[in-house]
């Protein structure tokens, strides 16, 4: 997943024609440079150079150093800046609150990234699919409210996502789990 994630990101600079300091930072994380990508992107935000895209990497260079914190920061400040809201990008500051026992926070992200995928038909602005998105996003809201020891809500969310994904093994054995609430 967390290939899947650089991915995504690396794609979405490269499709918002991002200029040398993004470009570079971009380098910085694939190359796994994480604490000089941290200082690019910094640079290029401070400079007011695609600010949006500048946040992104920022908070995906501190989100591979597993400091949540400030990568959830980071990705906040992407929307703040007229950034693209995407489903990805949701996830992303939903898996940080998790990361930060915030599950309330996790659950808000979540159902907003959820949110744009139904409004967009499960695809994004530019045709790209979501579904494993979604998914994740889907059984993270079981986690989370099994952690706020919600089980009501928890076991309502595991019949959902039983109903939307019957293969998975793991989710049917989370709703017998549940049902035993």
């Amino acid at each position: 997943m967390k290939k899947l994630l650089v991915c995504a990101i690396l794609t979405a600079f490269l499709l918002t024609g991002c200029q040398n300091a993004i470009k570079e930072g971009t380098g910085q994380l694939k190359e796994g440079k994480y604490e000089e990508a941290v200082s690019t992107f910094k640079k290029a935000a401070d400079e007011k150079k695609d600010t949006a895209e500048a946040y992104r990497g920022l908070g995906m260079a501190y989100y591979e150093q597993q400091d949540y914190q400030s990568a959830k920061d980071a990705f906040l400040q992407v929307i703040d800046n007229g950034g693209e809201s995407t489903p990805v990008l949701y996830n992303l500051i939903g898996v940080c609150s998790i990361h930060l026992e915030d599950y309330q926070g996790a659950l808000d992200a979540f159902s907003k990234g959820i949110h744009l995928t139904e409004k967009n038909g499960g695809r994004g602005t530019k045709e790209q699919d979501y579904a494993d998105t979604v998914r994740e996003m889907k059984f993270n809201e079981i986690v989370c409210y099994e952690k706020l020891l919600d089980w009501e809500n928890a076991k309502k969310k595991a019949v959902e996502y039983v109903g939307d994904y019957p293969k998975d093994k793991d989710a049917q054995k989370e709703a017998v789990f549940l049902n035993t609430r």
